[in-house]
């Protein structure tokens, strides 16, 4: 029995067909599905599919690419395209990359199931004596290391594509693909990283990333299935070097960033632990974990998040007086804790950054100075000035993309309002309409529209059917064909998920 995963981006198609074919009675198992070509490559890792079933166009990761990957990594697996899109270079790329049907939507059930039969049989004759042909990997060994070194880099600046990164990875030997990530950031004095003792304990972090940044920084990316898992691994690691450290010449910092469930997210676990490194400096029995810090003394991360995301940057100077409370000069124990809520907020604020799409590195490097100064003050009116000066640097950010994507979505809206009759616009299409690149688009829309690309072009083409239906006698296929769906069954499922009753009982309720 062959097993099958499906990948679209769309809830409606992907129900459609997992519920209209009889799988085991057709002699398949449908094993799984998954939204978009980056989140399924760990289920086709896990699940091993004989056939994979993909859209073409889909956010974050498209057909093509996942297409590519699994070719690569998995040559038995047989790819069939589900396209919306009779371009010749579509179907002339997935020629090249050797995939095994390309199909024009829409595809009823029946149609499908033939395709998916057709295939079946070409396995059955390969595992009966066609042997499949292995791809031989020649690798570049003078500069693996450069190569792994520039990788690390790329992923915690968030530098480099998901698909990129994947290639990059698995022409070094590293198969980066995994449920979940962790950063683990290491300040350690030179003439130390060859002790045995240290050199024992990296040894035990298993699937890895490391990079070494100076002279005395090392960055370790993980990877792991459970999150539980990795985040006790990187806990139990961070412990352990810390109970080393009298055998050292040198103290050592340890910061660890959270678990993150995205390739493009490495680079927000890295900040959280580069800030949660310079909170170390002032706890020196133990590391600072990004899972300890989010409500010390009542403080929660999200109140800074929640205020650079809807506050009015003329609260900015009365927010930072209410983060930071009480007058006077601190003493010890104190100045740790109230350094320990600047960092973080430089923490929130990096990470309101990257989700909004924005340059983490570069609002890194512009706060180096007040960092430092953070590190040495003394004083909370000074501390709250700081507090000012990191939140006014997030409400800037804020103010810019504002401007820029607001005339965006303006622009993208209008060009839905205005071609969504037309069955051949996508995430893609729009995007270059706005000249963004669709990933980026996608999280654009999403943020500055308060929904998806999909369900605001669903919602724009119900609304026009529901007027249609109102105004004029046209039946339902041809309504359909008028609001860009060429499948009229399609069309009348979409229809009735959204408003809950069928076109027919709509007209009649007038």
């Amino acid at each position: 029995m062959k097993k099958v995963l499906l990948v679209d981006d769309e809830v409606l198609v992907r129900e459609g067909i997992r519920d209209r074919i009889q799988w085991e009675k057709e002699g398949f198992h449908y094993c799984g599905d998954a939204p978009d070509g980056e989140m399924a490559l760990p289920l086709i890792e896990r699940l091993s599919p004989d056939i994979l079933i993909t859209d073409i166009k889909m956010p974050f990761m498209d057909g093509l690419q996942l297409s590519r990957i699994v070719k690569e990594k998995m040559p038995g697996v047989r790819i069939v395209i589900l396209s919306g899109h009779d371009e010749f270079s579509y179907a002339r790329e997935a020629l090249r990359i050797g995939v095994e049907e390309y199909c024009l939507k829409p595809i009823n059930a029946t149609e499908l199931l033939d395709i998916l039969k057709k295939v079946s049989d070409k396995i059955d004759l390969d595992r009966h004596g066609i042997k499949e042909n292995e791809l031989l990997r020649l690798q570049a060994k003078a500069n693996l290391d450069v190569l792994k070194d520039q990788l690390v880099t790329d992923l915690i600046f968030g530098s480099i594509s998901t698909s990129e990164a994947i290639q990059a990875a698995e022409g070094l030997g590293f198969p980066i693909i995994a449920n979940h990530y962790m950063v683990i950031v290491l300040e350690l004095a030179p003439q130390d990283e060859n002790h045995p003792l240290f050199l024992d304990l990296t040894g035990e972090l298993g699937d890895h990333l490391r990079v070494k940044r100076n002279k005395k920084e090392h960055v370790w990316i993980l990877k792991g299935d459970q999150a539980g898992v990795l985040e006790k691994r990187a806990l139990q690691l961070a412990r352990n070097f810390k109970h080393m450290e009298d055998k050292l010449s040198c103290p050592l910092y340890a910061g660890i960033g959270s678990v993150r469930d995205r390739i493009q997210e490495i680079a927000v676990s890295f900040a959280e632990a580069e800030q949660n490194k310079s909170y170390h400096h002032f706890l020196k029995n133990r590391p600072a974990i990004y899972r300890d810090t989010p409500g010390v003394g009542g403080h929660d991360r999200n109140k800074v998040t929640n205020f650079l995301k809807v506050g009015d940057s003329s609260q900015i100077e009365r927010f930072a007086r209410e983060y930071i409370q009480d007058g006077g000069e601190l003493d010890g124990t104190q100045q740790y804790y109230w350094h320990y809520l600047i960092l973080d907020m430089i923490a929130a604020v990096t990470q309101f950054i990257h989700e909004s799409g924005g340059d983490v590195k570069s609002f890194l490097l512009q706060l180096e100075s007040v960092e430092e100064a953070v590190l040495i003050s003394n004083s909370l009116e000074e501390l709250r000035a700081y507090a000012i000066a990191i939140l006014s640097f997030g409400f800037k950010y804020r103010e810019q993309i504002t401007d820029k994507y607001g005339e965006l979505l303006i622009k993208a809206k209008d060009y839905i309002d205005r071609n969504y009759d037309n069955a051949e616009i996508s995430l893609n299409v729009v995007a270059a309409y706005v000249n963004v690149s669709p990933n980026h688009f996608s999280g654009i829309f999403s943020q500055a529209a308060g929904q998806t690309f999909i369900d605001y072009l669903i919602k724009t083409r119900i609304n026009k059917a529901k007027e249609l239906l109102k105004m004029t006698s046209a039946r339902s296929y041809e309504i359909a064909a008028m609001v860009g769906y060429n499948d009229p069954h399609y069309f009348n499922a979409v229809f009735k998920k959204v408003t809950g009753v069928t076109t027919k009982v709509f007209r009649q309720q007038g």
